[in-house]
């Protein structure tokens, strides 16, 4: 090509894929690909540089290199190509790996810009030239190279600058932007030492962000195919949060690929990357069969292999902190234990469960390691003592504490600034009891064996009397098996005797045949509405062989009218709610309860008096509990299931349900 005129470099595709190569990469991808120009380019020192505008955002970012340039006579060539880079033929250059392949590595620049320009000096036969090249974001199927001209410098290279920014690029600008550059050229730059990259004034320095490195050679690893590729890893331990993957590079440690760890690899306090390398890869990358690595049955082979080989090093590993860690403590004499030359089978487990947990807390807690001996002793002392009494309990409890995301221990940091943790398990234990008693309860009740055998007084009456919540949730027991009249006892004990009634404390409360009443349940609200006034709830039980028909609701609504009729009922201060429950309703009771223009169950109500009568089944209390629980329960992720309720009954009601019964009824759906 001749050098007398300036030249327009035409690139046959089309407007939208080359838009697509241009802005489907992140900031850090973009400026890695020119880095990896550069060195590609035979450069020993490559620097990127951020420069900023009035505002402090970003003006320029520049990427210099001391490589060869590019070639005046080739600019043709390396430009106007698409899909056939030198670099794809050759695959080294001056005895180094090459990273570029498809010639679509220019284009990643306009991902940051709409001003790109190359500036670089080559060596003509003798004399150094310079020229520049230029293209625009919105002209992608063209770039412009001047004429090229004597230098006025004799040192080789090309500085990309890349004007016109599309934003101020916090990604490449935050604290991260660096940790991430050297994660991407850790492997290549420790297998050219003396190599040096330079990002926005910090030279990159694998390791000075790590905390350990070791190599491993795996030798040749058998493809499923019956191909044998030699295979080497690089694990490289951070110091700094990164995340977990492994990068599949070349022989060379040029990083082709990317690959997520998952979660196959424990290793908890570990920040880290795998570099795997094999020129296998390179192979495959040609064939562009690494953009889905999971699908290809190459890479799965090699990765099987190399995930044994990761486990083995971070269970050593772990092992090493600990045995480090432990003898630390000894030294320092906050060690719980001491050393002795037999240690029996049981306080050997011990000793393993607390130092798991010792080890982990330390790791978590940073500032930890700063607080006084004498509070870390006690410490560990306190947590040995709670390993021997309850070891299951502790590890379960400390493993999901240091499982906690972030996010997850900022939330529980600012719940105890309002409250304890004691009570935080309270509240979500409560929630957990609610459910089982709920799946326990219809267990007990519709269970054809277990409702049978089910004591109406002496088993169902005593168990609700504590779990009162069931009916409605802000009403404690106020009596049980009670007469109307002591009800009515209890009631004027709390409200205070009306003055205008006179001493008839003694006289029975009669219903309409002048026959007394007794009630199951008297509940008594908790937190009343307004000071002065009182609500109740009378519940009354029936056996689950009892429907719920005319002659019972006679008989719930008579109670009422009692009460109404009283006395000592002060209207204006109370509200008297009756219930009836059972396991079904005939007819009649399914008609009474369902009416028009009121509450299904409600079948009675007087405003004058405050009181209302209610009709209710099983079935229907049970399946309000569950939807007053169902937001706690998503929250929990908590399920009741057959043990969990069995354990329950018999850790709160074993009184009165026996282990029998219990059993019989949750088993039946296990």
């Amino acid at each position: 090509m001749a050098d007398n005129q300036s030249t327009n470099i035409k690139i046959e595709a089309k407007h939208d894929f080359l838009k697509s190569l241009a802005s489907n990469v992140t900031p850090i991808a973009a400026v890695s690909e020119l880095i990896w120009n550069g060195f590609d380019a035979g450069a020993q020192h490559v620097k990127v540089i951020l420069e900023p505008n009035e505002l402090n955002g970003l003006h320029a970012i520049r990427v210099s290199d001391d490589g060869d340039g590019i070639d005046r006579s080739n600019v043709g060539k390396l430009f106007g190509g698409l899909g056939d880079s030198w670099k794809a033929k050759s695959h080294r250059y001056k005895g180094r790996t090459l990273h570029g392949k498809n010639g679509k590595g220019r284009f990643r620049a306009f991902a940051l810009g709409e001003s790109v320009e190359w500036r670089t000096t080559y060596l003509d036969g003798k004399a150094f030239k310079s020229y520049t090249i230029t293209g625009r974001a919105s002209q992608l199927t063209g770039f412009q190279a001047s004429l090229p001209t004597a230098s006025e410098t004799s040192i080789l290279g090309t500085e990309v600058v890349i004007e016109n920014l599309e934003s101020n690029f916090p990604s490449l600008t935050n604290d991260s932007a660096s940790l991430e550059i050297t994660k991407q050229f850790a492997a290549y730059l420790t297998e050219s030492p003396g190599l040096t990259l330079y990002f926005d004034g910090t030279k990159i320095d694998p390791a000075s962000v790590q905390s350990y490195k070791e190599d491993f050679h795996l030798g040749d690893v058998v493809l499923q195919s019956g191909k044998r590729v030699p295979v080497s890893i690089t694990i490289i331990e951070w110091t700094v949060q990164t995340d977990r993957v492994f990068e599949l590079c070349d022989k060379a440690g040029v990083s082709l690929h990317e690959v997520v760890v998952g979660p196959q690899i424990k290793a908890p306090g570990y920040n880290f990357t795998v570099y795997v390398k094999s020129d296998h890869f390179r192979d495959l990358d040609k064939e562009n069969s690494l953009a889905l690595p999971d699908l290809n049955q190459d890479v799965s082979d090699i990765l099987a292999a190399v995930k044994l080989k990761v486990k083995e090093h971070f269970r050593r590993r772990t092992l090493q902190h600990r045995s480090e860690t432990i003898q630390r403590w000894k030294d320092e004499k906050i060690y719980p234990y001491e050393d002795k030359i037999e240690v029996n089978a049981s306080e050997q487990i011990e000793r393993q469960v607390f130092d798991i947990l010792a080890v982990n807390v330390e790791d978590h807690l940073p500032s930890f390691d700063e607080a006084p001996a004498k509070s870390r002793k006690f410490t560990f002392r306190l947590l040995a003592q709670a390993i021997r009494e309850n070891p299951d309990s502790v590890r379960t409890i400390m493993d999901e504490v240091l499982n906690l995301k972030k996010d997850e221990q900022d939330d529980l940091a600012t719940l105890l600034q309002k409250t304890t943790l004691s009570k935080i398990i309270t509240s979500a234990k409560i929630v957990a009891d609610r459910l089982n008693l709920v799946e326990a309860l219809s267990d007990l009740l519709f269970n054809k064996e277990t409702k049978k055998r089910l004591l109406e007084r002496d088993q169902l009456h005593k168990t609700l009397e504590v779990e009162s919540w069931i009916f409605k949730e802000d009403f404690n027991l106020a009596g049980s098996e009670k007469t109307l009249e002591d009800a009515l006892a209890i009631y004027i004990g709390k409200l205070g005797k009306r003055e205008d009634v006179g001493d008839v404390s003694d006289d029975p409360v009669l219903r309409e045949d002048d026959k007394g009443g007794r009630i199951d349940l008297m509940l008594a609200r908790s937190i009343q509405p307004t000071q002065g006034s009182h609500e109740y709830l009378v519940v009354e039980l029936k056996r689950p062989s009892q429907k719920i028909n005319s002659e019972v609701l006679a008989q719930i609504e008579s109670y009422a009218i009692a009460v109404a009729k009283d006395n000592r009922f002060h209207q204006k201060r109370s509200r008297w709610t009756f219930m009836v429950v059972g396991n079904e309703m005939d007819e009649y009771a399914q008609l009474k309860t369902r009416q028009k223009n009121r509450p299904d169950g409600l079948v009675f109500d007087n405003d004058e008096y405050n009181i209302s009568v209610w009709a209710k089944t099983w079935s229907e209390i049970l399946n309000d509990a569950r939807a007053r629980l169902s937001f706690f329960s998503q929250q929990l992720d908590y399920q009741a299931d057959s043990d969990s309720e069995l354990e329950y009954l018999k850790r709160a009601h074993a009184k009165y349900i026996p282990d029998e019964l219990a059993e019989m009824a949750t088993g039946a759906r296990a």
